[in-house]
């Protein structure tokens, strides 16, 4: 059971409520938990299953044609670092990029399971405007972070060893990065060139507002998320501001490379487990094309 569940947010104002209730949203106030409930991770996320040592030598000994053909060749030297080289891809850039419009209505948040997801438009890490039909026919894998979310930390890599806090913040203790639960349940890396990872930032440093620019820029360089290599940062706004997002944090969205959610995990006990059910869906729509 993995412990200290919850993501930390600190207290704020956010935007004046004729703002906020011009845009159709619901304000936020300091009535707003500070915490936000991340009981799925205990629930929905096990660690993935550790693959059985092999005995190299032995193998070798017995049968060396077959064991060399299955075998790593860094694998008879157990202190050697390895990584593998990350696989040939192509960056994606809009032809004709659509407009950001931060004050125009917005429709179909929070998104369906079985429905087309919202074509959201909103800038990136570049400073680019993105929107989510620029991945049409790539499969596209979507997490909802709050940049004061431990677990969001720790899903970005927190954790791994090395890593620095991110703005002194204390990932969230037993949570891998969701690149390692990738490769645990979908045997499948989020280099993948098929593959589009997006983090859709939608709180900022102060738990209630929009993120600032520059900080979700920051917490891109900070994690390593290269647009050049399709891992897109989104910058949420004013328009995200509500309940509804606040409950899908933590959580990952799977969309097909048609545009469909065909999965979520967040902390409605009714969506999708992240390990059980969307990780081995990515799989299934990586290796089929479908």
């Amino acid at each position: 059971m993995l412990s200290s569940l919850g993501c930390d947010w600190s207290g704020a104002s956010t935007a004046p409520p004729s703002e906020t209730e011009s845009l159709g949203q619901s304000p936020a106030d300091e009535a707003t938990p500070a915490v936000i409930d991340a009981d799925w991770v205990a629930s929905k996320l096990q660690a993935p299953p550790a693959p059985e040592p092999r005995d190299w030598l032995r193998e070798v000994e017995k049968d060396p044609i077959a064991a060399l053909k299955e075998m790593d060749p860094g694998a008879l030297q157990p202190s050697h670092s390895r990584r593998a080289p990350p696989l040939e891809m192509t960056p994606i850039r809009a032809k004709h990029p659509a407009k950001y419009e931060p004050t125009k209505q917005l429709r179909d948040w929070p998104p369906a399971v079985g429905q087309f997801y919202p074509n959201l438009v909103l800038k990136d890490q570049t400073g680019q405007v993105t929107a989510i039909s620029d991945f049409r026919g790539k499969v596209v894998l979507l997490e909802v972070v709050g940049l004061t979310c431990r677990a969001c930390h720790a899903f970005a890599g927190g954790n791994e060893a090395g890593t620095e806090r991110f703005r002194g913040i204390e990932p969230q203790r037993g949570l891998g990065s969701i690149e390692s639960y990738a490769q645990g349940y979908a045997k499948v890396s989020l280099d993948h060139p098929d593959i589009v990872f997006v983090q859709l930032v939608l709180y900022g440093m102060d738990g209630r507002s929009p993120p600032a620019e520059d900080d979700a820029r920051a917490w891109a360089r900070h994690f390593g998320m290269d647009r050049n290599r399709n891992q897109v940062v989104l910058i949420g706004d004013q328009r995200f501001i509500r309940p509804e997002s606040r409950k899908l944090i933590p959580g990952f969205h799977l969309i097909d490379q048609n545009g469909i959610l065909r999965a979520m995990s967040s902390n409605d006990p009714r969506h999708d487990g992240l390990h059980e059910s969307l990780l081995p869906k990515l799989a299934s729509l990586v290796k089929d094309g479908r």
